[in-house]
């Protein structure tokens, strides 16, 4: 505003190579947003961050070299640095973004969250139209397709500047982003009662159980002792045999019952505080263990607690594993969650191993693991060149209980 006003003439050079670096940069941040909403590449985010990176680092050292060329000069060269701007990082990170949109709406509308899927299918054309407004239509220059697409033709063909479509667009991205962030917050809201009163349930539920265990069963077992005492006393053998065997059965049940993931349910925190807690029991001096949690809290589910330990059991397995054989450094240990599941990687830098060469019938540790994946109806995958890593994949209706929770 300070440039376009004139309000600072004597800074206006300044000015410009400060909106210019401005620019550039506030795409390149737009560029992670757009990754994070990629949760099939959450496991390969340091690849396509290096990526990003190196696209932003060519564009500031064209950007940098060209203006020492010209001694600084920037007012001559300006509309060229914005145009090399707009195609090199603009375009691609609009874009990048409005797929990223379109893909996670519709993960969100698989998860049945339809009014922030709405929302975000019509925020996804709206930076569509953004980033074609901006990233493809700029300054004039003798070349495709800025010869074709500059600010000079659209206002000769709508007779419009294109600031003003660039400023309606903005404000609707400003104003969808405001409701779809009222709906997260709703949704939050609604989601953390939810698991507030189911927390309450299962907490009842225990209660239940321990008056169960403590009382009735109890209860139960004096009344079999007594009925054994009884039994050379009572000539109607076959009727004290019959009341035996009722009461050996409510006792079998109510056993059953106790054991019932439905009293056993635990939520993702749960979860993380006990891989937190089992990577500080495991820790080495000697060993670096980077560990990425992330679950949305509209897309998790609550899960049973035997699925929590088959998840622990497997992480456990992996940590003995690469600290007795692999004689790993450093273990990374991801879980990312999406609306299909959980998404599980385990990775050390140990010099890794043939699995084709390796009996599974004989290695208890890959048993174990590949035992475990079953019970969640989960999938597995190894990559052991030069490395260790397993990547799996557990969905929700193999560890909920509630398996067809709906948002």
């Amino acid at each position: 505003m300070f440039n376009r006003l004139n309000l600072y003439p004597d800074y206006q050079s300044t000015l410009s190579i400060l909106i210019l670096l401005l620019y550039g940069s506030s795409f390149y941040f737009l560029d992670f947003f757009a990754l994070h909403l990629f949760t099939e590449f959450r496991f390969h985010q340091r690849n396509i961050k290096w990526l990003i990176r190196f696209v932003f680092f060519t564009w500031i050292v064209v950007v940098v070299i060209i203006l020492f060329q010209s001694n600084l000069k920037i007012m001559d060269i300006l509309d060229g640095l914005i145009l090399f701007t707009r195609y090199l990082t603009a375009l691609p990170s609009g874009i990048l973004t409005t797929i990223a949109l379109i893909v996670y709406q519709g993960q969100l509308r698989k998860a049945k969250i339809v009014s922030i899927a709405n929302a975000l299918s019509l925020l996804a054309v709206i930076f569509l139209l953004y980033t074609l407004s901006t990233g493809l239509i700029g300054e004039y220059f003798d070349f495709f397709p800025a010869r074709f697409l500059n600010r000079e033709a659209f206002i000769q063909s709508t007779n419009i500047p294109i600031e003003v479509f660039r400023i309606l667009f903005a404000i609707g991205i400003s104003a969808i982003m405001f409701v779809v962030n009222l709906f997260y917050d709703r949704l939050k809201f609604k989601q953390e009662r939810f698991i507030i009163q189911k927390q309450i349930s299962i907490n009842e539920r225990r209660r239940m159980g321990s008056q169960l265990h403590d009382v009735v069963l109890q209860q139960l077992f004096v009344a079999k002792l007594n009925l054994d005492q009884l039994d050379e006393n009572i000539e109607d053998r076959q009727s004290l045999q019959s009341v035996r065997e009722n009461l050996q059965s409510s006792m079998q049940q109510i056993r059953d019952f106790l054991k019932s993931p439905v009293i056993r349910r635990v939520d993702m925190d749960d979860l993380r505080q006990e891989i937190e807690m089992l990577l500080f029991e495991e820790a080495l001096p000697n060993l670096k263990v980077n560990f990425e949690f992330d679950v949305p809290l509209i897309l998790s589910r609550p899960i049973d607690s035997q699925s929590m330990n088959n998840i622990i059991y497997i992480i456990r397995e992996f940590l003995i594993n690469s600290k007795k054989y692999a004689h790993a450094s450093r273990i990374e240990i991801s879980c990312i969650g999406n609306h299909e599941g959980l998404l599980l990687r385990l990775k050390d830098n140990g010099p890794g191993f043939n699995l084709n060469e390796v009996d599974s019938n004989s290695h208890f540790g890959i048993n174990v693991i590949r035992n475990r994946v079953e019970l969640c109806q989960g999938r597995i995958k190894w990559d052991t060149h030069n490395k260790t890593q397993c990547d799996l994949f557990i969905p929700w209706k193999g560890i909920s209980y509630d398996a067809n929770l709906t948002s």
